[in-house]
């Protein structure tokens, strides 16, 4: 067996063990962290715009309406993404393909292939409802559940390429869409798409679980109806004759003959007769279903975890909401007003509002000087001489002013009722000063102007030994 591999993807889906690799990608057993249960994982391989569009589908069929739920369609249920890496998540079919259960056991008889066919057509009738074409109906994409001996449980899957009619549609281009063998004839001719193609496809499979025959002796589209009647004339089946008439239906040329998925699915009648009776291959014998996936080994990861349904996690006891569904539930409105504790707040009547705060006294103000002694009435208020003190910083501020007529200061006797202390007198700033700029002396006026005259001088000499040098050079 494979060694386990554990890595986790948007710390949510952690990957185990490979199972299969295909076109699109590669397929692993996993573990979904959110329930706890085993899943498939599907790797998307990123190499253009394309593998992207196929993300695309396949995530929104699994999100469109009912088809998640859908007993014979298998979609993803959700999907997770890290740096450049997608994986589509879906629940594990550990019974293999139809392609798969085929080349283990043979050819099928009639009445398990109509049964089979019936679940097919089921599962389209239910995508063509909601307006999606699978276009790659084929039974490498026909999964089984694990059943054993039981009715066998079929399921559609992969729809990397399906369409939705609202999509857009590139017939200009004449591009092909399908596997060749299950391609309509209109199909083949790049037409556009429709559900006609997947009924056409749906009876192919069924031929090829009648006939299997390798990909290259498969007959062209226009000679299926040949292989009909070379498969189901004159076969003991009691289900043959049924079978035959509807898989000439559904191969007819002109894709308007053709009946849709549902009336195709309500002309194959259940099974009435026990499941061992008509659950058998061409040759007689029980068909089973095997399981193709491994156990775990015991002590790994996952390994007494439990499997997600086929119908989608839903059935799963203690799901909690997803983050959509939460984030959902927050952006409608407010939630409700958390309880307080009641011995922590006071309480107060609701009709009576709530009570203004009282302003809190200003501290007044400390002087760290001693307070002077109160003054007797009709007493002289002390005076204080104020002195203009020169607090000029600019250092290129001229000093040289004017000078001023000299003028005893001013005595001031500030009011009574506005100085009840005298200030307290501010240190006097020390005045800065500087030495007034010096203009330039003659005799240095007089070296620069000598200097200039020698530049002068020197500088055609120079040029004219530089073309002499080149002269001589040439």
């Amino acid at each position: 067996m494979t060694p386990i591999m554990s890595d986790v993807i948007a710390g949510r889906i952690e990957l185990l063990d490979p199972l299969a690799r295909g076109a699109s990608g590669s397929l692993w057993r996993a573990i979904d962290r959110r329930f706890g249960a085993i899943c498939a994982a599907k790797v998307m391989r990123q190499r253009d715009g394309a593998d992207v569009l196929r993300f695309v589908r396949e995530q929104t069929v699994g999100g469109s309406g009912s088809l998640g739920s859908h007993p014979h369609l298998l979609p993803p249920y959700t999907w997770v993404a890290e740096d450049d890496t997608i994986v589509l998540v879906m629940p594990l079919a550990r019974g293999g393909t139809l392609a798969g259960a085929v080349a283990d056991h043979g050819p099928l008889s009639p009445s398990l292939v109509a049964q089979l066919l019936r679940q097919l057509l089921d599962a389209l009738a239910a995508m063509h409802e909601a307006s999606w074409v699978h276009r790659d109906v084929k039974p490498a994409n026909l999964l089984l559940d694990h059943t054993g001996l039981g009715a066998p449980h079929l399921l559609l899957a992969d729809f990397g390429i399906a369409l939705h009619e609202d999509d857009v549609r590139l017939t200009a281009t004449g591009l092909v869409y399908g596997t060749p063998g299950f391609m309509a004839p209109e199909a083949a001719r790049g037409e556009n798409s429709s559900a006609s193609q997947d009924v056409w496809a749906a009876a192919a499979c069924a031929l090829e679980a009648l006939q299997p025959l390798p990909p290259r002796e498969r007959p062209s589209p226009e000679h299926a109806l040949r292989r009909v009647d070379a498969v189901l004339t004159g076969s003991p089946d009691p289900g043959a004759d049924a079978l035959a008439h509807l898989l000439r239906a559904l191969l007819a040329e002109d894709p308007g003959q053709r009946p849709s998925a549902a009336q195709s699915r309500d002309a194959i009648p259940l099974p009435d007769r026990p499941v061992e009776d008509w659950s058998r291959t061409a040759d007689g014998e029980r068909f089973e279903v095997f399981d193709q996936i491994e156990p775990l080994p015991p002590g790994t990861p996952g390994a007494t975890a439990a499997l997600v349904p086929l119908s989608g996690p839903g059935d799963l006891a203690g799901v909690r909401p997803s983050l959509h569904e939460r984030i959902t539930t927050r952006s409608a409105g407010p939630g409700p007003t958390p309880s307080t504790d009641s011995s922590s707040v006071p309480s107060q009547s609701p009709a009576q509002p709530p009570t203004p705060p009282q302003p809190q006294p200003q501290p007044q103000p400390q002087d760290h000087a001693p307070r002077p002694a109160p003054v007797p009435q009709g007493a002289e208020l002390p005076t204080e001489k104020f002195q203009r003190i020169d607090t000029r910083e600019d250092p290129w501020q001229q000093p040289h002013t004017p000078p001023r007529s000299h003028t005893p200061p001013q005595q001031f006797t500030p009011p009574r009722q506005q100085l009840h202390h005298p200030l307290p007198q501010e240190a006097p700033r020390p005045r800065h000063t500087s030495a007034p700029f010096s203009s330039p002396s003659p005799s240095s006026s007089r070296r620069g102007r000598w200097m200039g005259y020698v530049l002068l001088t020197i500088s055609p000499l120079c040029l004219i030994g530089a073309g002499v040098l080149v002269i001589g050079a040439l």
